[in-house]
């Protein structure tokens, strides 16, 4: 599949702020599954960007406004291509050499242990999960394909949570979403990750865009989380709780981490009197 997707952020702020800071998790990762055939970013007002790739090779790009200003505008346009159409498509691992594989693939990287062993109130450990669920998690079956138990924990995560826009706060912490019943995509992906960890399987956070034809009926169109488990002779697999899907090529991977505060949009710092309203976002994905 081939997209232009365009992503414009508004940030306005009441009295004039300086010194701005940001950092921009925009442009979509360049791999074996997906490419960037094109890709822009302009800001109002203007400024030089420069870029780097962090320590989870997403690439950030940022600037600073050092005028007074009361209003901050991003602009990306970025035409990609997709290629991961069949997510099934990969030769198995045995159920009993699996447990090895992934012993063996965390020992070759070892900054997979990030995918691991991180706990945050997004991700938070295994009792706690417990405690706010007041019931005990979904088992990995060591004698069955880990993608089987991964798929029965893809259809798990949506009978404890509600899809609801705007019910939760961004980087907020998985016990809200769960003590009201419902919450957004990333609480959906968080949920799942918490889980994957559990067994010790690495499970990663990414945030990226998605076809609008799979979005559901009251869905806004913004960015969209889901997370990423290492399967055995797959690799990086992705599910997507919030409609129970796995990913493929509908889907464009931004930026991955522990959870979403790794895998922010847009961040950043500056002196001034007010923290201005939140962010308004437009998107637009096509298919080319």
């Amino acid at each position: 599949m081939r997209y232009l997707i365009e992503h414009e952020t508004v940030l306005e702020y009441p009295q004039a702020i300086r010194e701005h800071h940001i950092e921009l998790r925009l442009v979509p990762r360049s791999d074996g599954h997906q490419k960037v055939m094109s890709c822009s970013i302009e800001t109002e007002p203007t400024a030089e960007l420069a870029s780097y790739n962090d320590y989870f090779g997403n690439r950030v790009d940022y600037f600073c406004v050092i005028p007074p200003h009361s209003r901050l505008v991003t602009r990306l346009k970025t035409e990609i291509e997709t290629q991961k159409e069949n997510p099934f498509d990969f030769e198995s691992v045995p159920p009993a050499e699996e447990q090895e594989w992934l012993r063996q693939a965390v020992r070759r990287t070892p900054a997979m242990n990030d995918f691991v062993l991180h706990r945050s109130q997004a991700t938070p450990s295994e009792i706690k999960l417990m405690e706010l669920l007041k019931s005990t998690l979904p088992r990995r079956q060591p004698e069955r394909p880990l993608l089987d138990s991964l798929l029965e924990l893809l259809a798990w995560v949506p009978t404890v949570l509600e899809y609801r826009s705007g019910t939760t706060e961004v980087h907020g912490s998985l016990a809200a979403a769960l003590q009201q019943g419902n919450g957004v995509c990333q609480d959906f992906a968080h949920l799942f990750i918490t889980v994957a960890r559990s067994w010790g399987v690495p499970a990663r956070y990414v945030m990226g865009y998605l076809d609008p034809g799979i979005c559901s009926t009251g869905e806004e169109l913004a960015t969209h989380a889901w997370a990423e488990a290492l399967v055995p002779g797959a690799g990086w697999v992705g599910f997507d709780a919030t409609h129970n899907l796995l990913a493929n090529d509908h889907y464009v991977a931004v930026a991955v981490g522990r959870d979403s505060y790794d895998a922010a949009p847009q961040r950043g710092s500056f002196k001034g009197d007010s923290a201005g309203e939140q962010p308004t976002v437009k998107i637009s994905v096509q298919e080319q």
